[in-house]
């Protein structure tokens, strides 16, 4: 039976064991007596309380009918709470930025974007590195210039438009504006 006591792994899989256990329905008894290690070690293992050998971990990884490297692979969910979003600043005058999409691939960024009475992307038309831009109005509206063309954007309403084409926006009422955006691929 394994039993170690280094120190805990710099990246920590615990949770990610952990989960994938519990998901597929074994308890820590199966996972011993599949895997041939000792109950305890699995239980510390999954609290990232200690390491794996190289061989400990294959076979905890075939106990659970999973491939190590999954183990590293980026999160498939992350959940950002409204009071913890990272603000971000992409430019513009009277304009908050906040992202809503961190950890993911790069296949779309998320933001949530308040913009005060007034507020403007800039005066001169810009091109944002992404390939699709949608953009919908949850509060307030915005005037949108994409190319030559405008559009006045109320709540509920939506945009989208290729990132590459010329544009920018202003919120022409007299109250804060609150819109998503999704970007793609993420800039």
């Amino acid at each position: 039976m394994a039993r170690a006591s280094s120190p805990p792994p710099s990246f920590p899989i615990g949770q990610r064991l952990r989960a994938t256990r519990l998901a597929k329905g074994f308890t820590l008894e199966q996972v011993a007596k599949r895997s041939g290690l000792d109950k305890s070690f699995i239980s510390r293992l999954e609290r990232d309380a200690t390491a794996a050998s190289v061989a400990s971990l294959l076979k905890v990884c075939g106990a659970l009918g999973i491939q190590p490297g999954s183990l590293f692979d980026p999160p498939k969910t992350n959940l950002v709470r409204a009071e913890e979003a990272p603000s971000a600043n992409f430019g513009g005058q009277g304009v908050q930025d906040f992202i809503l999409s961190r950890g993911l691939r790069g296949e779309i960024m998320v933001l949530r974007t308040e913009i005060e009475p007034g507020g403007h992307g800039g005066k001169e038309l810009y091109i944002f590195p992404a390939d699709t831009d949608f953009v919908t109005v949850l509060e307030g509206s915005l005037e949108f210039t994409v190319g030559e063309a405008r559009y006045t954007l109320h709540p509920g309403d939506s945009l989208t438009f290729c990132g590459q084409e010329p544009h920018t926006w202003r919120n022409l009422g007299e109250s804060r504006a609150v819109v998503l955006w999704v970007l793609s691929p993420a800039p």
